[in-house]
């Protein structure tokens, strides 16, 4: 029953999102055809040529909103993605990377907060800073076509392209603005809208996403898997299962990093079994970071090198998952096979890269870990 209600919601978010973007390709489509009577030929190339460019630049305006909304309530802007370009901030500084996922082919930010005081009301601001980019940019991009354009007058190739490349960034906005507005889970990611409504509505859907972000801020700002708030796990479990919440199948890996710090091995696996389980709600380009997980627990926590490489095999390496524990699994490997060196190396490196970690309790259960590897290899 369970399962056919997430179905069934699944369902509703991809129909929601078709049509949306359905009415809207009517409406460009039907504009299109009746400007194009009164455009000449190389001003419609100019605008196929500027199409993707100008999304991308309606993507970036959207998620450049979140990113001004999560400084401004004193977040950390740790990551930014428009498209194929993906930027993530260092302890050295910001870094370039390509972006090679296709379900965050549109665009994302990372702000992480550094506290949990009034979360559920900066996160609201948080997500509404992309929608409220999205309609102010369609604004802007609608008043610049409305002076540059003059009906019968020929204002030349790269004026009209102008002209008119504002229109189609002003509609493109408000589609962005609409679409991300709309309360809707899907690919596993929940919409602005989405995220802003669980947070103002109240009641459980408020109380479980507020504990969500909240054992997910204590970790990020240095509090290790281990000494996470066990009555905040234990209750934010009850409330996703009573939701069916779909933020509920990263518990999974909390209740595993906490036992696996704590050294309780086989409640660890219990519990990285049930994340394995639950792989599909996961969105691929996170989904490589549960095969790394196991891959490494069944490494260094197991010793067990033949479901370690099983786990390794089905990794993919990704500009999402930090290098550090990439450096780890491999110490780990490398030291099931008796290559003292390599695995010594590859330690060395995987400390290095430690500080580099969004999550800052992990990467100080993470350090321990390649810090006693070092010391049994001698």
């Amino acid at each position: 029953m369970a399962k056919n209600t997430k179905d069934l919601k699944k369902l509703a978010g991809m129909v929601t999102l078709m049509l949306a973007f359905a009415v809207a390709g009517y409406y460009a489509g039907k504009l299109g055809l009746k400007a194009s009577q009164n455009i000449d030929k190389p001003v419609i190339l100019g605008l196929l040529l500027l199409l993707i460019p100008l999304f991308l630049f309606v993507i970036g305006v959207h998620e450049a909103g979140h990113a001004l909304a999560g400084k401004w309530v004193q977040f950390e802007f740790r990551m930014y993605v428009v498209g194929p370009f993906m930027w993530n901030k260092e302890a050295d500084g910001w870094h370039f990377e390509w972006n090679k996922h296709l379900n965050l082919a549109g665009g994302m930010v990372i702000c992480l907060p550094a506290d949990n005081k009034a979360l559920s009301k900066r996160f609201s601001i948080y997500a509404a800073g992309g929608p409220l980019a999205s309609f102010a940019l369609a604004i802007l991009a609608f008043l610049l076509y409305r002076w540059l354009y003059t009906p019968g007058v020929n204002a030349g190739t790269v004026l009209t392209v102008i002209t008119y490349s504002s229109l189609i960034t002003a509609f493109l906005s408000v589609l962005i603005g609409i679409v991300t507005s709309i309360p809707m889970h899907t690919g596993g990611f929940s919409t602005d809208g989405a995220r802003i409504l669980r947070l103002l509505r109240g009641g459980d859907t408020a109380r479980f996403e507020t504990l969500v972000i909240q054992i997910y801020t204590s970790s990020t700002s240095g509090v290790r898997p281990a000494l996470l708030n066990r009555d905040d796990l234990q209750e934010a479990q009850i409330l996703a299962n009573r939701l069916q919440a779909p933020l509920g199948v990263y518990l999974h890996s909390f209740f595993h990093q906490a036992a696996f710090d704590r050294g309780e091995i086989n409640q660890a696996e219990n519990y990285l079994l049930d994340y394995i389980q639950a792989t599909e709600e996961i969105p691929a380009a996170i989904r490589n970071m549960v095969w790394l997980d196991a891959a490494f627990f069944y490494a260094y926590g197991k010793k067990d090198l033949t479901t370690a490489a099983g786990y390794w095999a089905k990794f993919k390496p990704t500009a999402m998952i930090p290098k550090a524990l990439m450096l780890a699994t491999e110490a780990a490997l490398y030291s099931l096979k008796n290559d003292t060196g390599t695995a010594q190396t590859k330690a060395k490196a995987a400390l290095q890269e430690i500080p580099n970690m969004m999550d800052k309790g992990m990467g100080l259960a993470l350090r321990d870990k390649m810090t006693q590897l070092q010391n049994e290899l001698g």
